[in-house]
């Protein structure tokens, strides 16, 4: 089966061509605490620390090679959450009927925000002890005191951001990416930058390359509804964005969650925003916000997960690919560094 997957991210590549034969992978069993599943079930922004704005906990699972059972059955305790509701008092339990799946997500979630306190999921399968997982929810990281949806990411002339690219494929699938011969690990590396240009009308061109050859382009705008491209191009081919596609939303309020669809209805995507939440980048660790975006108009399923610290931009972002929930393809690309470009 050949898949084409021509999905364009406001920050991302097209990943090419991937030939996918079967996908039969050993796995350990796990039990990860995160903000939000991504196509294959992996975790996404895998914590055991959740800001006092969280209301929802995800927990996504997969069983070990050979593991099967018929329902697993969560328990959400509040283990001390103070004078909020008494010592290890239960909060919520359900069933989830497997179906012959091997993975999967539970979840807990709320209208106001959890309090601040220590809580446990307990999960057993078909009725006997199978995995806990302990976490806490803690004030929420201070964002920098941005005033103003320009102080979201700097887009001067000549600004470029620089990434180290990795693709790789799910077993029995290879990539196909024009230009890069994969790593003996069968994953395929390059150097990504995002250089800003010229503005014009339809906003601030950002130019992407990998390796230095010219693959993308993007016309972005800062204004009252945040970060928001507007125009794209690839291979000669102009695509307007009708209406204008929001990518972080002003203000950066978190949680958040806000659909877009093309007014041709050619794809429709949701968002979800966390944070601020702790975030590394190429400095070290600071209070940033992670972006989930689900494509709903295609196969395989598609997510992709941003990391985004104010004032520097995105500092990763991976893309993950999957049919039934098994991963066909991860994308990730991890900021190396970014630095001003005299351009005249």
């Amino acid at each position: 089966m050949k898949i084409i997957l021509m999905f364009f991210w406001t920050l991302g590549l097209f990943v090419g061509t991937l030939i996918t034969t079967t996908n039969v992978q050993a796995q350990e069993p796990s039990l990860q605490l995160c903000f939000a599943a991504a196509a294959d079930y992996s975790p996404v922004y895998p914590t055991q620390t959740f800001p006092s704005t969280a209301k929802e906990v995800i927990a996504v699972f997969r069983l070990a090679k050979g593991e099967s059972y018929k329902i697993l059955t969560g328990t959400w305790i509040a283990v001390d959450v103070g004078d909020a509701a008494p010592p290890n008092y239960q909060i919520a339990k359900g069933d989830l009927q497997l179906q012959g799946r091997d993975r999967g997500k539970l979840s807990y979630s709320q209208d106001n925000p959890l309090p601040l306190g220590k809580y446990r999921l307990d999960v057993r399968a078909d009725g006997k002890p199978w995995k806990s997982a302990e976490f806490t929810v803690a004030p929420a990281d201070k964002a920098s005191d941005i005033k103003e949806p320009r102080g979201l990411l700097p887009l001067t002339k000549g600004k470029i951001w620089t990434y180290q690219f990795m693709q790789e494929a799910g077993e029995g699938a290879k990539i196909n990416l024009q230009g890069i011969v994969p790593d003996a690990d069968g994953k395929a590396r390059a150097k990504v930058t995002m250089t800003v240009a010229e503005t014009d009308n339809a906003g601030t061109h950002i130019e992407l390359r990998r390796n230095d050859v010219l693959v993308f382009d993007e016309w972005w705008q800062l204004g009252e509804k945040g970060l928001v491209a507007t125009k794209r191009k690839k291979e000669g081919k102009v695509f307007m964005l009708d209406p204008p596609q929001v990518s972080l939303p002003w203000p950066l309020k978190a949680p958040r969650t806000w659909d877009y669809e093309a007014k041709d209805k050619s794809f429709k995507q949701t968002y979800q925003i966390w944070g601020p939440v702790p975030i590394k980048e190429p400095k070290g660790v600071a209070p940033g916000f992670v972006v989930l975006v689900r494509e709903h108009s295609q196969l395989p399923a598609i997510t992709a997960e941003r990391n985004f610290l104010p004032g520097v931009g995105m500092v990763r972002e991976v893309i993950i690919q999957a049919l039934n929930g098994k991963m066909v393809s991860h994308q990730e690309m991890t900021l190396t560094g970014f630095r001003q470009q005299n351009i005249k």
